[in-house]
């Protein structure tokens, strides 16, 4: 990306994000009142564990799966229909990614008829849905230029408030498609105005990439909450941004493109979520185009794979919620779906336009199960 066109977009677009910047030390309460609740408004109370460790969970979502998975499963594989699976075990993540797509198949029905294999809401854990007003809190991870981490600051946070449109339920907001997750409370997402510092990446080199497992990326969170490096939020989802040179070592570019989980700081229980920068070598499992309609077509793949795990973060934030029989999540059910779409200004295909820049987003599925596409029988739509 050239520099001039860099600063350009950063500039324009702090505007309206400069307009979100938070503060706050708290995250969702996991009591036991909200443990015994079954409402699926998923209000719990707040307050302030700023001082203890964020710890990661044991497990992590199903991560959004490559483009190019083409294997089919093993033969009479059977897999654990959940939405979830144990920290680092990539060929189990690998073997329910293949399972999961020979299963999905398009069967084309009439617009409004209920969809096949719909996504189904179990009493899940203490959390539930996450409402109320969250803040979309990054922690940058490795080699970053500043330049292109303020620009991937602003783009990313224009798209995830939608223009600083305020609660979900805004009319072209990005996140709309998960309205009926909240029969109450529907969320209303920031993002901080500012890129915090960037944490140096340590450990195993493999291929020239420092590799991060599973319980690292808790790790560097909790670092950077610990060294005041972000502020611990009010009610945040942590989204772990790794540069390209570091590789997530459970299987980025090989079984996912990123994923989400559940952590804790003290007895609260608190959402986060993997992404990463990544080098060409990445291009055809990650990337859904190299033509660029932000002229950096990493940033804009990590856009849709952003929004892909925001979808499930906030609808299944402790992988016991929203997912289907098979154990895919509503974002999961429409992963590599875009139409319909137009030509973008800068060059290549966009779906979604917010504060005049366009983007390529995924499409998600929407809780009625109720068919939108008929083509494909489905339920997904880009947004609402």
């Amino acid at each position: 990306m050239k520099k001039l066109n860099i600063l350009a977009i950063t500039g324009v677009i702090a505007l309206t994000v400069g307009l979100l910047s938070f503060s706050g030390a708290s995250a969702e309460e996991n009591s036991k009142n909200n443990a015994q609740s079954s409402n699926k408004s998923g209000g719990n109370s707040e307050s302030n564990n700023s001082s203890e460790e964020f710890k990661g969970s044991g497990t992590r979502s199903h991560g959004h799966p490559i483009a190019n998975m083409a294997d089919a499963p093993s033969a009479g594989s059977k897999q654990d229909q959940k939405s979830y699976v144990n920290n680092d075990d990539e060929s189990s993540e690998i073997e329910w990614q293949k399972w999961n797509k020979a299963n999905t198949t398009a069967a084309a029905k009439a617009i409004g008829a209920a969809a096949a294999n719909p996504i189904i809401y179990h009493a899940g854990g203490p959390l539930n849905v996450y409402s109320g007003s969250v803040q979309i809190i990054p922690v940058w991870v490795g080699n970053w230029d500043a330049t292109r981490k303020s620009a991937w600051n602003a783009i990313l946070g224009n798209l995830v408030s939608s223009l600083g449109a305020g609660g979900i339920a805004t009319n072209n907001h990005v996140f709309k498609t998960n309205l009926g997750y909240f029969p109450t409370n529907a969320p209303t997402l920031s993002w901080p105005n500012t890129a915090s510092a960037s944490i140096a990446a340590t450990g195993t080199v493999k291929a020239g990439l420092v590799q991060v497992s599973d319980a690292n990326v808790a790790t560097y969170i909790n670092n950077a909450i610990k060294n005041r490096v972000i502020a611990a939020g009010m009610k945040p989802i942590y989204v772990y941004i790794g540069a390209n040179n570091t590789r997530l070592a459970s299987g980025f570019g090989t079984a996912y493109c990123g994923w989400h989980s559940i952590g804790t700081i003290g007895v609260k229980n608190i959402p986060y979520i993997a992404i990463q920068d990544f080098t060409s070598t990445y291009a055809r499992s990650c990337a859904a185009q190299t033509m660029s309609p932000n002229m950096d077509y990493q940033l804009d793949a990590v856009a849709s794979i952003l929004v892909h795990e925001i979808d499930e973060a906030l609808t299944d934030p402790d992988l016991r919620t929203w997912y289907d029989s098979r154990g895919a999540e509503n974002a999961d059910k429409c992963a590599w779906t875009f139409t319909p779409t137009f030509g973008a200004k800068n060059g290549g295909m966009a779906n979604f336009t917010a504060n005049g820049y366009e983007y390529l987003i995924q499409r998600n599925w929407l809780a009625d199960n109720k068919v939108t596409d008929s083509v494909a029988g489905t339920a997904c739509v880009v947004t609402k």
